[in-house]
């Protein structure tokens, strides 16, 4: 065997896994800046960048995801608002007392990443 298709196939491993890393790290760094959380029926979402944190039943969760065929953690911000507004379902404002776990959630999650 010539040494050049050795050559080609060990740039081309080389390539897949830096995309792979890259992919990976475009992911964790992604969900870093996600909060969700489950309570009761209801399932809590805030993200960087949108002031007002939102709510929305599980069972509409439930059938985003067998429609999509995708995970709701796997989703992108702008994907999960596109496919709850594709199917009318109505997000709601948090009261106080989730604002208040969610926000229990955030510091302990922030405390987790300085060590």
């Amino acid at each position: 065997m010539s040494p050049r298709p050795r050559a080609r196939r060990r740039a081309h491993r080389r390539r897949r896994r830096q995309i792979r890393r890259r992919t990976r790290r475009r992911r964790r760094a992604y969900r870093r800046h996600r909060r969700r959380l489950r309570r009761g029926d209801w399932w809590l979402f805030s993200f960087i960048g949108i002031p007002n944190p939102f709510r929305v039943r599980r069972r509409d969760i439930v059938i985003i995801e067998k429609e999509t065929g995708k995970s709701v953690e796997d989703m992108t911000e702008e994907e999960l608002i596109e496919e709850l507004e594709k199917r009318g379902i109505e997000v709601e404002d948090l009261d106080d007392e989730e604002q208040e776990a969610l926000d229990a959630v955030e510091g302990e999650e922030d405390e987790g990443q300085d060590t």
